[in-house]
């Protein structure tokens, strides 16, 4: 007897993951995401993660923002951004300075080379979206991000509501 197990159930010649468990599909569709932006970027000589690409079109809206304010946009701990920004920094894409006004804070800014790796990330983010959503019309596209919108907010009450039981 074979320890493989059987699908559940498949859709399209493709076997569901755990059918009706959404945090597994969100999961899988995240790690396709992650793994078609490695491979896109590097293609363009960019070597960022989805979520420094991210920060880097952030820092770019808002030059000198704070390492705590990016954290709280982002909605991250301020350890976990430091991680992230480790590598820009050292590839010399983002600046950290403290403010002048207060030395205990850090402000951040692109350097010239972390300014033309925001513009390519904004401009190649769209090509590298579509090709991965090849299958959802513009309309489905559509109401699949007011869908993720609604889904993330729902998330986020759900755990601040966790946060203020405790």
């Amino acid at each position: 007897m074979s320890s493989e197990p059987t699908p559940s159930a498949e859709k399209d010649g493709h076997a569901v993951l755990l059918d009706g468990v959404v945090g597994i599909r969100i999961r899988r569709l995240q790690a396709l995401f992650g793994s078609h932006w490695q491979t896109w970027f590097r293609a363009r000589s960019l070597a960022v993660t989805p979520v420094q690409g991210g920060v880097l079109l952030l820092i770019r809206r808002f030059p000198g923002i704070s390492q705590i304010a990016l954290a709280r946009r982002l909605r991250i701990e301020p350890p976990t951004l430091v991680q992230t920004l480790g590598p820009l920094i050292k590839h010399k894409l983002v600046e950290r300075d403290r403010a002048t006004d207060d030395g205990r804070v850090y402000e951040l800014r692109l350097t010239k080379n972390g300014l033309e790796a925001a513009a390519l990330v904004e401009t190649s983010t769209p090509q590298h979206e579509a090709d991965l959503l090849r299958f959802l019309s513009p309309e489905e596209r559509q109401a699949f991000l007011e869908l993720l919108d609604k889904a993330i907010a729902g998330a986020e009450a759900a755990i601040e509501g966790q946060e203020k039981a405790e």
